[in-house]
């Protein structure tokens, strides 16, 4: 479970940085300000997957150290 939200965030944080670089080589290509949308949205999903990474980081520490009581 912990592993899974670990590359649920990695993916997301992917995703995101992607959509941001789309975003920003296709607002300098063409001048037009609609790909300001995409960049809010990707923005969205990078700030969704730090905290899934961090939450799936400790999680699995916890594990390590002994558990979850």
């Amino acid at each position: 479970m912990n592993t899974k939200l670990i590359h649920i965030g990695i993916g997301l944080l992917a995703a995101g940085t992607i959509g941001i670089i789309f975003a920003v080589v296709m607002e300098l290509a063409t001048a037009e300000p609609v790909y300001y949308i995409v960049m809010k949205i990707t923005a969205g999903v990078f700030g969704i997957g730090g905290p899934l990474l961090g939450i799936g980081i400790a999680k699995s520490r916890g594990k390590k150290r002994g558990g979850e009581k």
